[in-house]
């Protein structure tokens, strides 16, 4: 082999090095992202359970408030108790069938 020809030789085996180096930079990068996402995505699972508790929570006290409450809070009290009413209704049609 000719001088010229080790020396391509050469300059392709580093750039194969090269990017062998940087293709495990990028599997070491996309692991540490996709663990980061799992992360998140954990945390955010947490907080939209965390969010659904307290409107839960705001529900019952409002109703609640509704029917400790004089006029037309205890209206709308009302309506809240029959639309539950309702749902209570819906589900034990729906476990009948």
């Amino acid at each position: 082999m000719s001088a010229e020809q080790t020396e391509i030789l050469e300059g392709i085996r580093q750039k194969i090095q090269s990017a062998k180096v940087r293709l495990k930079e990028q599997q070491d990068e996309n692991i540490r992202l996709k663990e980061q996402y799992e992360d998140l995505q954990k945390s955010d699972q947490q907080k939209q359970s965390v969010i659904d508790e307290l409107k839960q929570k705001n529900q019952k006290l409002s109703l609640v408030n509704g029917i400790m409450a004089d006029g037309e809070e205890t209206q709308d009290a009302r309506i809240q108790i029959n639309r539950i009413v309702r749902e209570i209704d819906k589900c034990i049609a729906l476990l009948n069938r």
